[in-house]
């Protein structure tokens, strides 16, 4: 399995900004219409990987197959929104599938 660190959440406009923290909470504290930029953003993303390169790709909290999609982890790294979330679901996959070796 693959994962796409989904990098400057932080540049949204009006975004809040939460040190360290999970990103699935930092998007529940922003306002409408920062969390409809952000969402807009990803879909962006996705539709671009799935035109532009053939990837099959989802939101890592959505993702319900990881070998047939890829995982998108929006991130910041300058705040570290999202980071932890990125080592979690490194960590969970790698002892997943390589616990089958």
């Amino acid at each position: 399995p693959f994962i796409i660190a989904l990098n400057k959440i932080d540049r949204c406009y009006k975004w809040k900004s939460v040190e360290d923290a999970p990103v699935r909470e930092s998007m529940a504290l922003q306002d409408e219409e920062t969390s409809h930029e952000l969402q807009s953003r990803i879909d962006e993303t996705i539709s671009a990987l799935t035109c532009e390169a053939g990837l099959n790709t989802a939101l890592y909290f959505k993702n319900k197959d990881f070998r047939k999609y890829i995982s998108i982890v929006p991130i910041s790294a300058i705040t570290g929104e999202g980071v932890c979330d990125l080592m979690m679901l490194l960590m969970q996959l790698t002892q997943k599938y390589q616990a089958r070796r």
